[in-house]
């Protein structure tokens, strides 16, 4: 071999380097991203009840309205004794099936079997604590459990809570002052099952009382009920326990609040919230007919626990006296009406329009959609996406720009968990038959009140026929006409749950191929016919040559049916509320800060004053929550909002920044001048915000006027375009939407069988 030949030699061991990789790519695609599912469980649930069909038709909801329905305690036997199980209701019809036990998991052992015919969740003998697979006792398909009581103890130095020993005191007991003499810190913590659910109750107690003692010297008669977050669509009975609702409340424990919550009130198990408001009616029914009637009880807990709180209020009165609601939203269902636009927006960005260079920059799709953007703040989908570029030899899929917006980074993934009925990332929770069979989406969990069409699956709420997205970038000249339009012939909507395939979110979906990742359920949405005209063809203004991609329908009755269920948030409350957040729109988080806003116009709007509303904001870490029972503490005693009662923001070291009545000021509420605190914590909007539709979010199905008649209405000026009207009438063939006219879904408030509260 001559010396010009030897030079390639090093090549080699990258040669087979190279080579070593290729043909383990398919393994080490299996192994990529695995961290992004939930531990598989032990055990599945291995079938359904015989003749329980989800997808036998169901009428949709028609009323009346959820706070008209009390529910009726009496038929429940209340206390339930220690060895008892705790009572199921069946007042919204015919149990949900499947419904995955979470009870071990939690510490509590298995459930209790309730059937020999292979329901649900097998169930076998234990010795020793460990379970003897060749002994099955039986089946368990509602997960009960016979309430027990236990001793936990605070540690000291840490938020942390351990089972109190047999053998004695523990050295690592925290004490606390209590009237001038020391205490050990010790809660007396009950549990079990109510409405197939997992509740705690919690209170500090002498570790010395026995456990069948009910009452505690240590009580100050006020109960605090937890309400816990999150993106569930049921079929699952989720985790409770002590530190998921102590851990932030022991200056609340220290002082003898007693403390209460449920499996049932935590939104990454289900978003049924009549079902949330009857459990949580159902545990503080026990907590009275043991412990005793508190003499009020505050609600707190963040975003899908805020939730919870402002619709409970509003569907229970008197549940809750006064509540918390961190993080809020006023209600789950009316983010869906745009949070289900936000991949439709990025699908026409990142892929749709990617030759025009004004998408490429973050800031300039905020301004279409509302929502904060920020060039330098990445999401985490981007390092898979990248991963599988590599996978396809980056031949199909798109470069992504630099950056992220709220959209992207917060809400991506949450489409396909609530809109599509073939996907759920928990699915390994059932066996393959009964997932298989059944309907995975928000849409049919909530099926008893949106309804089941003759097809088998539950009506849907969205509908975007007539938006104008980016009208309000149009009318300020940031963006073109011809973009304008083209975003808009373009932008499409979903398919009909029926149609819907498996998504393709790789390992989420049970996928072990990247090649063909789809961020964005594109394959789910529905297109323009063919391929996309080019904005070229809008700038030049060619009308005969537009196509339209189809947009959604939404299901009427469905629509009207979320307000007869009270799942959407009127702003029918009197009681106390302080609203606070860390402020985190800087971050792209999904618990932006224009969602407070929202709750406060629905007050005032039902009620003609928002004078029972705080809102409250600091910059993390610091977090006025404990101000906040403070303050509630002097309201609900004296029956008297105090002086100390109002609006303010404090920086993230809890310097006040300012209060008042003025500090939140701006054109949400139709002020000139923006107050100190907006100022200092700016509010953005959702994409429907920004295409014209009100600050309070809750509209569902618009009024539509003709193109002709919009643009007679001034609905684009300052922009000049009377050019353009045969354009914008061939892309919107049914008109555009006029938000002045209201929800046409809504009913009225007598056939809600609500009464103004001016």
């Amino acid at each position: 071999m001559n010396i010009k030949s030897r030079r390639w030699w090093w090549l080699l061991p990258l040669v087979v380097v190279l080579l070593g990789l290729l043909a383990s790519w398919p393994q080490l695609q299996a192994r990529l991203g695995r961290h992004l599912l939930s531990d598989p469980p032990e055990l599945v649930v291995e079938a359904l009840p015989p003749g329980y069909d989800p997808a036998a038709p169901r009428p949709v909801y028609q009323g009346p309205h959820a706070s008209r329905v009390p529910l009726d305690l009496s038929v429940f036997d209340f206390p339930v004794g220690l060895g008892q199980t705790g009572p199921v209701d069946t007042s919204l019809g015919p149990l949900q099936y499947p419904f995955a036990c979470n009870t071990e998991e939690v510490g509590l052992g298995q459930p209790l079997v309730d059937n020999r015919l292979g329901i649900g969740t097998p169930v076998y003998a234990e010795l020793d604590g460990v379970k003897d697979k060749t002994r099955l006792l039986g089946h368990s398909q509602d997960c009960l459990l016979p309430t027990r009581v236990d001793y936990f103890y605070k540690v000291e130095g840490r938020d942390d809570y351990h089972l109190w020993p047999e053998n004695g005191e523990p050295a690592d007991l925290a004490w606390l002052d209590w009237q001038g003499r020391s205490i050990p810190f010790v809660l007396r913590v009950e549990r079990g099952t109510i409405n197939r659910f997992i509740y705690v109750i919690a209170m500090l107690v002498d570790p010395a009382a026995p456990v069948t003692e009910t009452r505690s010297p240590y009580w100050n008669q006020k109960l605090i009920y937890h309400f816990k977050g999150g993106v569930g669509i049921g079929k699952r009975q989720g985790k409770m326990s002590l530190g998921r609702i102590a851990s932030r409340l022991t200056e609340q424990l220290a002082q003898g609040y007693a403390l209460a919550g449920s499996s049932g009130n935590m939104t990454s198990n289900h978003y049924n919230v009549w079902l949330a408001a009857n459990t949580a009616e159902m545990v503080k029914a026990q907590f009275v007919a043991r412990y005793g009637k508190p003499d009020y009880t505050v609600g707190i807990g963040g975003s899908g626990g805020a939730v919870q709180q402002y619709l409970i209020a509003q569907n229970k009165p008197g549940l809750l006296d006064a509540i918390i609601p961190q993080y809020s939203y006023p209600d789950m269902i009316t983010q869906s009406i745009w949070a289900l636009d936000c991949e439709l927006l990025e699908y026409y960005f990142d892929v749709t329009a990617r030759d025009n260079p004004r998408w490429r920059v973050q800031e300039n799709r905020g301004q279409v959609m509302g929502v904060a953007a920020s060039s330098d703040v990445e999401h985490e989908f981007k390092k898979y996406y990248r991963w599988a570029r590599v996978a396809g030899l980056g031949l199909t899929l798109p470069a992504l720009p630099p950056g992220a917006n709220e959209c992207s980074k917060s809400w991506r993934g949450l489409a396909p968990l609530t809109n599509n009925p073939r996907y759920f990332h928990r699915a390994n929770h059932y066996a393959p038959a009964v997932a298989g069979t059944d309907r995975f989406s928000h849409w049919h969990d909530l099926a008893a009140f949106y309804g089941v069409g003759e097809d088998g699956f539950a009506h849907r709420t969205h509908d975007n026929v007539g938006v104008q997205y980016g009208l309000e970038a149009l009318r300020l000249g940031q963006i073109s006409m011809a973009e304008f339009l083209h975003l808009n012939a373009n932008i499409g909507s979903w398919k009909a749950p029926k149609d819907m395939a498996q998504e393709k979110l790789w390992v989420l979906s049970g996928d072990d191929s990247l090649a063909e990742v789809s961020i964005w359920s594109d394959h789910n949405m529905q297109k323009t016919p063919g391929s996309p005209v080019p904005l070229r063809v809008f700038e030049r203004n060619q009308v005969e040559l537009i196509k339209t991609a189809p947009r959604s329908q939404g299901h009427i009755g469905a629509m009207a049916a979320t307000y007869y269920s009270g799942h959407v948030f009127l702003g029918n409350t009197d009681i106390p509320v302080i609203d606070l957040r860390h402020y985190l729109d800087n971050q792209l988080d999904m618990h932006h800060s224009y969602a407070t806003l929202s709750s406060w116009l629905r007050i005032r709007q039902a009620r003609g004053n928002t004078d029972n509303m705080i809102i409250w904001q600091s910059g993390k870490p610091y977090d006025p929550s404990d101000r906040a029972f403070v303050l509630l503490d002097e309201w609900l005693t004296t029956g008297q909002r105090p002086a100390a009662a109002k609006d303010a923001c404090w920086t993230d070291q809890g310097d006040l920044i300012a209060e008042g009545s003025n500090v939140w000021n701006g054109t949400w509420r139709g002020d000139v001048d923006i107050g100190a605190c907006l100022n200092r914590y700016p509010a953005y909007r959702s994409p429907r915000n920004a295409a014209g539709s009100p600050l309070t979010g809750d509209l569902f199905k618009c009024a539509r006027v003709p193109v002709a008649e919009a643009v007679a209405l001034g609905f684009y000026q300052p922009q000049e375009v009377e050019p353009y009207t045969a354009m914008l009438e061939a892309v919107f063939p049914d008109g555009v939407c006029d938000y002045r006219q209201g929800d046409m879904a809504r009913p009225e408030d007598a056939e809600l069988g609500l009464s103004p509260m001016l």
